[in-house]
């Protein structure tokens, strides 16, 4: 019978053993430019982490996709015209396993309305698969 104590080492080990997985798959750097990128509101940048089948939008306007990386910079740049950046922070990151390899991430996007000074905060969702050239952006998705 395992013990407490055990339980919570074991817990320990493999938590740490999986966030360096993610940090040594190249997942962590790949949050940290897609949230740059996201910062500046580079929607050509953004674009360039599409998958080669496609990505899914959920933005303001509603559900889109897949589209490929030409139309969802488009979809992109339409949403960034209307917004401010206040600040973006990584959040979450995950490996959740598969074949091809899956993984997800979060930015806490904090955002005012273009001409306002009320600022919300937003949570940017992204689903990642793992292709030969890297992770690549499946789906991204904006939450309130």
């Amino acid at each position: 019978m395992m013990t407490r104590v055990t339980v919570a080492a074991l817990s320990l080990v493999l938590g740490t053993a999986l966030l360096a997985h993610a940090q040594e798959s190249g997942l962590e750097s790949t949050i940290a430019r897609f949230a740059a990128s996201w910062n500046r509101g580079d929607a050509g940048t953004i674009a360039s982490f599409v998958a080669s089948a496609g990505v899914s939008l959920e933005l303001d306007d509603g559900p889109a996709g897949p589209l490929g990386s030409r139309q969802a910079a488009a979809a992109l740049r339409r949403m960034f015209e209307g917004h401010e950046t206040v600040s973006v922070r990584p959040g979450t990151v995950r490996i959740v396993g598969g074949a091809p390899q899956r993984a997800y991430g979060q930015l806490d996007w904090r955002v005012r309305a273009r001409g306002t000074t009320v600022t919300e905060r937003r949570t940017v969702f992204i689903a990642l698969v793992r292709e030969p050239a890297g992770w690549r952006i499946t789906h991204i998705r904006l939450l309130r």
